[in-house]
C-alpha cells in the first residue's frame, strides 16, 4: 500500500479534529532519549552519524519481502536482491560495530549468513497478506497513524499483525516489553470493529528458525516420539543440533559413519547431509514469537502513552519559552541504561547529543582516576617524608 501523501493526512486530521498525528517512532524516541527527541522533532537536526548498518539492513529485508508478497519478484530472486543490497552497504562501509573492526566483521559475517539462510528457506505465508497497511489509532485525545508491516488471516479467522525483525530474538519479559507497537496496532484494529479475541500479534525473527526436534522418549497415549521446539540462530543450526543428531544416528544404526555425518552437519550447517530417516526427526521453520494481548497490557500502554505525550507537551512549551535544552536532558541513569543504543544505533554523535557526551566525559574521568589511584606507589622509599623523617626502613618490610 502506498504511503499517505501530506494532503491525504491533512484531510484525515480534519476528520479527527486534530492538528497533529503521532507515530510510534516519535513516542518511542522520547522513551529512549528525550534529548534525541529534541534534536529530531523540535530542532530537526540531521543525523551526523550515518555509518550504522542496522537500520539499512532491516529496511533491505523488509523491501525484499514486500517485493515477494506483492509479486514484484519471485522466490528465487530474493537471494540476489539481498546480495546486491548487501554489496552496496559493504561499499559504503557501514558498520555493525563502530569501534572494533574485528568485532564488526564477525557480527557482519554472521548476520549475512543468517539472512541468506532465511531467504533460501523462508516458509511462504499462505492466503492473502496485506502489506504496509495504514492504520489510525485513538488513544485518549491523541491520534496515532502507522503502517503495519503485514496483516493476514489464519484458517480460524484470526487477524495476525506481524512485524519482520532482523534484530536479536525477544523472549519472555523482553518480548512483553517490546510489544508496544504491535499492541498499539491491535488497539487500532479493534477500533475498526475486530474483536480483540480475534487479533494476534507476533514477530518473525529472520535470523532465527524454530526447530522441532523429536525426542527418544515415546508418548504413551499417541505412541509417537515426544518433541520440543528450539529457537536457533540460523548460522548455528549444525552445531546446535549436533547432540540430537548424534543420538538419532546411533539409534538408527549409523554408528559406523557417525563422525563423518556429524562433521558434515557442522561444516554445511544443513540437515540435508544426514540420512533421510534422521532428517525426518527435525522440522525447521521460520521463527515466530507471539505475545498474548491482555487488558492489562492494553491499559498500561494507553496510560503510558497519554502520560508521556502530556509530559512532552509540557516540555515543548517550556523549551519554547526558555530555549533551554536541559529541559529535555537525559538522566545519567537513562544514558547508562541505553549505553549500547548510543554507542551503536543512535544517529547522533556526542558532539550533538550533549547528555551522552557528558556521560562519556564522566566515564573517562573515572577511568583516569582509577589509573592514577596508585600513582607514586613503588617510588624511591628511601626518600624522606615532608617532615624529614627517614622512611628507608620500609624497604625492609
Amino acid at each position: 500500500m502506498a504511503r499517505k501523501t501530506p494532503e491525504e493526512l491533512n484531510i484525515l486530521k480534519k476528520k479527527y479534529n486534530v492538528d497533529q498525528f503521532y507515530s510510534w517512532s516519535r513516542y518511542h524516541t522520547y522513551k529512549i532519549s528525550p534529548f534525541e527527541y529534541l534534536l529530531r522533532y523540535i530542532l530537526h537536526k540531521d543525523e551526523d552519524r550515518t555509518n550504522s548498518i542496522y537500520s539499512y539492513s532491516g529496511s533491505l529485508a523488509h523491501d525484499i519481502l514486500e517485493k515477494l508478497y506483492s509479486k514484484q519478484i519471485k522466490y528465487k530472486d530474493m537471494i540476489e536482491e539481498f546480495k546486491d543490497g548487501w554489496s552496496t552497504y559493504e561499499i559504503a562501509d557501514l558498520k555493525f560495530d563502530r569501534n572494533n573492526e574485528e568485532k564488526n566483521k564477525k557480527i557482519g559475517d554472521k548476520y549475512k549468513e543468517n539472512l541468506i539462510h532465511f531467504f533460501k528457506n523462508h516458509n511462504v505465508l499462505k492466503g492473502k497478506i496485506e502489506l504496509e497497511r495504514f492504520i489510525i489509532i485513538k488513544i485518549g485525545n491523541y491520534v496515532f497513524q502507522g503502517y503495519i508491516d503485514a496483516i493476514r488471516r489464519d484458517k480460524d479467522g484470526n487477524y495476525i499483525i506481524q512485524d519482520w525483525k532482523t534484530s536479536s530474538i525477544y523472549k519472555g519479559k523482553k518480548a512483553i516489553e517490546e510489544a508496544g507497537q504491535l499492541i498499539l496496532y491491535a488497539i487500532g484494529l479493534n477500533q475498526m470493529g475486530i474483536p480483540l479475541n480475534k487479533i494476534k500479534i507476533c514477530w518473525c525473527f529472520l535470523k532465527y528458525c524454530n526447530v522441532t526436534v523429536s525426542q527418544a522418549k515415546v508418548d504413551k497415549e499417541t505412541g509417537l516420539n515426544a518433541t520440543n521446539v528450539r529457537q536457533i540462530e540460523r548460522s548455528e543450526i549444525g552445531s546446535s543440533l549436533h547432540s540430537s543428531a548424534k543420538m538419532w544416528l546411533n539409534k538408527l544404526g549409523y554408528g559406523e559413519r557417525l563422525l563423518e555425518y556429524l562433521d558434515l552437519l557442522v561444516q554445511t550447517n544443513d540437515i540435508s547431509c544426514l540420512p533421510k530417516e534422521v532428517q525426518e526427526k527435525f522440522k525447521i521453520e521460520d521463527c515466530y514469537v507471539y505475545v498474548g494481548i491482555t487488558d492489562d497490557l492494553i491499559n498500561s500502554l494507553k496510560v503510558d502513552i497519554i502520560d508521556t505525550l502530556h509530559e512532552i507537551k509540557v516540555k515543548e512549551l517550556e523549551y519554547e519559552k526558555t530555549l533551554d535544552d536541559t529541559v529535555f536532558w537525559d538522566t545519567d541513569e537513562n544514558v547508562k541504561k541505553q549505553d549500547y543504543y548510543f554507542a551503536t544505533l543512535c544517529g547522533y554523535s556526542p558532539s550533538l547529543h550533549k547528555p551522552y557526551a557528558k556521560y562519556l566525559d564522566r566515564l573517562k574521568a573515572e577511568k583516569e582516576g582509577e589509573d592514577n589511584m596508585f600513582g607514586g606507589v613503588g617510588g624511591d622509599l628511601s626518600d624522606f617524608n615532608d617532615d624529614g623523617e627517614d622512611l628507608s626502613w620500609l624497604d625492609m618490610l
